[in-house]
């Protein structure tokens, strides 16, 4: 068996370029494929404003209706980051209420919205058999 010398010893080398473009692919793909889903409670709702209230805890992950105020005395119905009829909702909710049969909905509606669009939310959460309904209003500070 033949020994190596100093001179003939071999050289080994790792080429970095592949590992660095494969990082780079990574990095794109995790940029693309994530979702920035918007809070709930950021969407730009006016809420009514009230005194200060004494009320009990919400329900644990409350399923949260947005009615936003359309021009024309129309609503828009928003949950979980998605647009709904009042059929898809009242689906939503029946599909929700198997998984969990303690559940709770909140709804936001906005200050300018007809109150029979926040009626008919309710309306849907009756109609799949889910009571704990509540509304949510702006706690006034100043008062």
């Amino acid at each position: 068996m033949r020994l190596l010398t100093e001179d003939e010893e071999i050289k080994y080398e790792i080429s970095l370029t592949p590992l660095i473009d494969i990082f780079c692919l990574l990095i794109i793909f995790f940029l693309l494929t994530t979702s920035f889903m918007q809070l709930e409670q950021d969407l730009d709702i006016e809420l009514p404003k009230q005194g200060k209230l004494k009320v009990k805890a919400p329900p644990s992950k409350p399923v949260v209706v947005n009615v936003r105020h359309l021009p024309g005395g129309k609503a828009y119905y928003h949950v979980e980051n998605e647009p709904m009829t009042l059929a898809t909702l009242t689906a939503h909710l029946s599909r929700t209420k198997v998984r969990n049969k303690d559940q709770g909905v909140v709804i936001r509606g906005d200050k300018r919205v007809k109150w029979e669009h926040v009626a008919a939310v309710m309306g849907c959460c009756g109609q799949v058999g889910i009571t704990k309904v509540s509304a949510t209003v702006e706690v006034d500070q100043s008062q």
